[in-house]
Formats: structure tokens, sequence, C-alpha cells
């Protein structure tokens, strides 16, 4: 009876064991079958909206571009001369574009008729990245955005609005002339703005407008303000955003296919396409020039840069260049003609003894 109950006992231990086990099966079958369901169902949303999650990924993408052409340094650029930090004129920083205008008359009011004229660019400043792109690249950014359109199909100045006003430093607009079958003034630099040739400025100084005086002597609040950023600008007239502003700088470019950039104001007036200023710059009677470096080994330089562009000038003169081939203009400037004739034509010995003289 003993061993019969043993075997009973055995047999009911072994039954629940292998119950349990059982049970443990089901149990984790249930849990794969429910993760493989829930990877199938999560597969087949997929599947279904596969075109909905490439386009919000591609507009994603699109997005972040966009956001980084504006508002990243890599796609940053000057849009205006008043957005350019001062300090950034009296250390003499350089800012790269490439000139697609050349302004005519732009200080001609009626109290500067005649007046001396400076030679102004209107310059479409390059960001990072926008100096990576050819001119073919240029071109096509310019022609598929209308807000970049400048001039029309004549060649007629029609939106200025993003472009920097930049006049040449050293040198000014020529006299009216004309000879017969060769190029007239501005002709050349024109085709330098045609051509959207990229050129490099090296900012020299800013030139704004004076402030207007009323009628009872005092000056027009309206058009200056006192700068409360002292690290910046230092204790002086802050300039209005409604203020006119050029920048006055060198300008270096690369001609044809040379590695070496040519200076711009030295390359005019070399051929005979302008006169030397009287300084870096024209003086205007309604516009004043600030944020100039005041470093002495800055002004130093200058002046070496204008003896230069003197220099060029004179060149020009004995070798009858561009305008100097004109009698009229020679007979303007019979000083400097007179100069260069007898530099070009005198002898050694009539040198020397002007040389002892003194003259």
């Amino acid at each position: 009876m003993g061993s019969s109950d043993e075997d009973e006992e055995a047999v009911k231990t072994h039954n629940d064991s292998t119950t349990a086990q059982n049970k443990n099966e089901n149990s984790s079958q249930s849990a794969r079958m429910l993760i493989g369901n829930s990877i199938n169902t999560v597969s087949d949303v997929i599947n279904d909206n596969i075109i909905i999650a490439r386009y919000t990924c591609f507009s994603t993408i699109a997005l972040l571009t966009a956001y980084g052409m504006f508002k990243t340094p890599l796609f940053h650029r000057y849009k205006s001369i008043s957005e350019i930090p001062s300090t950034h004129f009296s250390n003499r920083k350089t800012i790269h574009g490439r000139i697609v205008h050349v302004a005519e008359n732009t200080y001609s009011t009626n109290h500067e008729k005649g007046a001396e004229q400076p030679i102004v660019c209107l310059i479409r400043q390059l960001s990072p990245v926008g100096r990576l792109l050819n001119k073919a690249s240029f071109n096509y950014m310019v022609n598929v955005n209308p807000s970049s359109q400048v001039v029309d199909s004549k060649g007629d100045l029609r939106n200025a609005k993003d472009l920097l006003k930049v006049e040449i430093a050293g040198i000014k607009q020529p006299p009216f002339y004309y000879n017969q079958g060769q190029e007239g003034v501005n002709d050349w630099i024109n085709t330098l703005a045609s051509k959207h040739t990229r050129v490099s400025c090296t900012l020299l100084s800013r030139r704004i407008e004076k402030p207007k005086v009323q009628n009872d002597g005092s000056l027009d609040h309206e058009s200056i303000s006192l700068s409360n950023n002292k690290q910046e600008r230092g204790v002086r007239e802050s300039i209005s955003g409604e203020q006119e502003q050029t920048a006055i700088a060198k300008i270096t470019y690369r001609p044809g296919a040379s590695i070496f950039r040519t200076d711009l104001a030295s390359s005019l007036l070399q051929h005979g396409r302008a006169n030397t200023a009287a300084g870096l710059h024209v003086e205007m009677p309604s516009h004043k020039t600030i944020d100039g470096s005041t470093n002495l080994g800055d002004m130093e330089a200058d002046v070496k840069y204008l003896e230069n562009l003197a220099q060029k000038e004179f060149e020009a003169v004995k070798r009858k260049k561009g305008m100097w081939q004109n009698e009229d203009i020679r007979e303007s400037r019979q000083d400097l003609v007179k100069e260069a004739d007898f530099e070009e034509n005198a002898t050694i010995f009539q040198k020397l003894w002007r040389r002892l003289k003194g003259d």
C-alpha cells in the first residue's frame, strides 16, 4: 500500500509540473506575439505613410537650410552701410562683394553743382558662402530673385535696396570729355559693373550727411542722437538708420585671368580714366566723414598711397592716356601738363640744372 501511494504522489507532482511549464510557454508565446504584432502595426503605418514621412524629412531640411541662410554667420552679409560696425572702419577691415552698378552724380545737389564728384560703386556684399559661388551661379541667383535685380534690361538702376554705396578712395570723377572713336567717361568701370566683377573693399571711413540747421540756428535733433553704447562708438553722434551713408574704401580687383589683385583707383588713374582727389576722399559741403582710423601707421600709409596715386596720374599725363589725349582737358591742367612735358622731353642737363636751382 505504501508503494502505491508514493507512485500516485509522483504522478501528481509530474502532472502539476507539466501544467506549470505549459502555462509559462503559453505566456511567453503571448508576449512574443504581442511584440510582433506591435512591430507589424508600426511597419504598416510607416509603409502606408512613407510619402508623407519623406516630404516631412525634406521640408525639415529645407526649413533648417533657410534658417541657416538668414541666421548663421556663413550666410550673413551687410545690406547697407549703416549695418557695418564703426570698428570695421577704424580697424580697416576688408569686405568682399561684386560691383553691380556705378552711381552717377551721387551728390549733385543744387548747392553742390559743379563741385568735385567722387566715383561711387554699388556693391553687393558676398557672405562667406556667397564668395564660393562663381560668376554664373551669382548671375543665376540674381536672375531668379526679383528683389536682387538692380538694373533693368536697359542697364538703368531700378533697385539699390540691398547694395552698399562705396566711394573709391583717393580719386574723383574726371570732367566730361569726348574723344571720337574712344571710350567716354566711366565707360570702362561700367563694363566692370556689367560683368559683376568681384572686388575687395578695405574700409577707411564713413560719409554721412551733416545735421540740418533749423531757421533759429539750432540743430535738427531728429537727424542726430547721442549713442549710449560707448564701448563701440565712444561719446559721439550716432547715425540714424534713415541717413544716407557711403563707405570710403580702397577697392581691389583681379584683371582678366590674373591671380594678383590690382588697386582700382591706380588702374583708373594710369589709364587716364579719373583724377586724383585732394585727399582720401572728395570734400562735400553737406557731408562729413567719421569712423576713420587715428592710428599713426595708418595715416603714414595713406600719405604713401596718395603719393603713389599722384605718380600714376602723372604717368598718364606724360603718355597721353585716356582723357589726357583731349586738348581741352590738357588745357585745364596746364601746370600738370607742363611738368609732364618737361619730364618727358627735357635733357639730362636741363633736369640737373633745374634740381640745382631748386625749382
